[in-house]
């Protein structure tokens, strides 16, 4: 049996994911409705200001409704 290392991970695993892609991310993960027009601006105005994608999820998209 041959030791596996990190280099063995899928290559998906190892590239950069995009602001907005990280936001789509965490939207999948808590099973958020689609964006509308109004929170897309405020996600790039977020985006423009320096938060970080999570930062403006819970900020504009909320959390309140997400349950484990």
């Amino acid at each position: 049996m041959t030791p596996t290392s990190d280099a063995a991970e899928p290559d998906y695993l190892a590239t950069r994911l995009t602001w907005m892609q990280q936001v789509g991310l965490h939207m999948r993960a808590h099973n958020s409705a689609p964006l509308n027009t109004r929170q897309m601006q405020r996600l790039t105005f977020a985006r423009n200001n320096g938060l970080t994608p999570w930062e403006a999820f819970t900020q504009i998209v909320g959390t309140d409704h997400v349950q484990f």
